[in-house]
């Protein structure tokens, strides 16, 4: 999926109103997170003289760059820090002892991720993470690094048109354009409701831009 749709996803599913200002800025980063180390690679070539073709065919499957998306994109990784963030607040909150006392504060969305700006920056990359799981094909990641370089090359792209992705594209715009309605009644900040023009407008532009280099 396209970034800001990750980050619809994750805002939609977790960002509120009512949040410390952190918490939402960490929701909104660690959707951002398993693609940091494309935007880095795209910003590094503005300084260097490569192809868009070298840069999506070659550089983009070699190294260091498999090595640093299959990091971003570790779904162990984000599962272990969501974890020991969890597992904090138990034990801060002198109430990890006994099993009902436990199954009680899991059960609690709010309780478990009321103090951890880390747990929901895990919490957002793992939403990342399941929306990509599906929807790359020739370009898949190693979710399950570093336990596994197991791949799963689905039969269906978010953008390439061998494997359905004209189709997928049509339907990822207008998932993003309903989270965005969705998030702008939630919101009522300017900066927040900037933001999600700028998401809907991405639908636009970066197909565009991708349809140049075809």
């Amino acid at each position: 999926m396209m970034t800001q749709t990750h980050a619809l996803m994750a805002a939609t599913l977790l960002a509120k109103p009512e949040r410390r200002l952190s918490h939402n800025w960490a929701i909104l980063l660690g959707s951002f997170a398993p693609d940091a180390a494309i935007f880095a690679l795209v910003l590094v070539s503005k300084f260097k003289d490569w192809s868009a073709q070298q840069l999506w065919s070659e550089i983009y499957f070699s190294e260091p760059m498999l090595t640093l998306t299959a990091i971003a994109n570790s779904l162990p990784l984000y599962c272990l820090v969501l974890f020991f963030c969890v597992l904090l607040y138990l034990i801060k909150d002198h109430d990890f002892v006994g099993a009902s006392s436990v199954s009680r504060k899991f059960a609690s969305y709010k309780s478990i991720f009321a103090g951890s700006a880390l747990g929901l920056f895990a919490l957002a990359a793992i939403i990342h993470l399941l929306g990509d799981f599906p929807v790359h094909a020739s370009d898949a990641h190693p979710h399950f690094w570093p336990l596994s370089d197991w791949r799963f090359q689905s039969p269906i792209s978010y953008w390439d048109h061998r494997y359905h992705g004209h189709f997928f594209s049509v339907f990822e715009a207008a998932l993003g354009v309903l989270m965005s309605i969705l998030l702008f009644r939630r919101f009522k900040t300017i900066y927040v409701r900037i933001l999600l023009a700028l998401a809907i407008t991405a639908y636009i532009v970066v197909p565009f831009y991708f349809s140049l280099l075809a």
